[in-house]
């Protein structure tokens, strides 16, 4: 695991190779938290990843270190990303691609992918954008309580009892269509 505060005060004090450094480590997870925030759009995760990683660059000088770095580069994308898809798209968060996500598969897609996915994901496309981006950041990224807190600029109690909704949301969701030992 590299460090990431002090990578960053490196990259801070004029040393291009910690910052690449930084970028390398993180632009891959990133990039899919990204994605799953556009819903796929593949185009629009990696415009906004670039974006993040300028932007991180010429603000550098604000990042405190009281979280990981990643932290805070999620948070500026990811109100960055918010930004620009409100100026794209006033009335939603790229919700185009949540109409094709709750379809079924093709037969095709289904025999390439196993059941629980197909169930997993089709549920998750029907969650509201704040909870699902809450369940990825837990789930998919791995992130700590505090560090989504963070991220999303709420209290940790209310990041607690949003994702215990989530999960419960997901369960009854999920209920009637995979086994319970799957659902944990």
């Amino acid at each position: 695991m590299i460090d990431d505060r002090a990578l960053a005060q490196r990259a801070r004090d004029g040393d291009h190779a910690a910052y690449t450094q930084l970028v390398a480590h993180y632009s891959d997870r990133l990039h899919a938290m990204l994605l799953n925030l556009v819903n796929g759009d593949r185009d629009l995760a990696a415009e906004f990843t670039q974006e993040a990683f300028v932007r991180a660059f010429d603000r550098l000088d604000q990042f405190e270190g009281f979280s990981s770095f990643y932290t805070w580069l999620y948070r500026l994308a990811r109100n960055r990303a918010i930004d620009l898809l409100e100026r794209k798209r006033p009335l939603a968060l790229a919700n185009e691609h949540l109409d094709q996500a709750g379809t079924s598969p093709s037969p095709l897609d289904a025999v390439a992918e196993n059941d629980l996915c197909v169930h997993v994901r089709a549920a998750m496309a029907r969650l509201s954008a704040p909870t699902r981006e809450l369940l990825l950041l837990r789930e998919f990224d791995g992130l700590d309580y505090a560090d989504i807190a963070a991220a999303l600029e709420v209290p940790l109690g209310t990041v607690k009892s949003r994702l215990n909704r989530a999960r419960a949301d997901l369960r009854e969701m999920l209920a009637g269509t995979i086994s319970a030992e799957d659902v944990t």
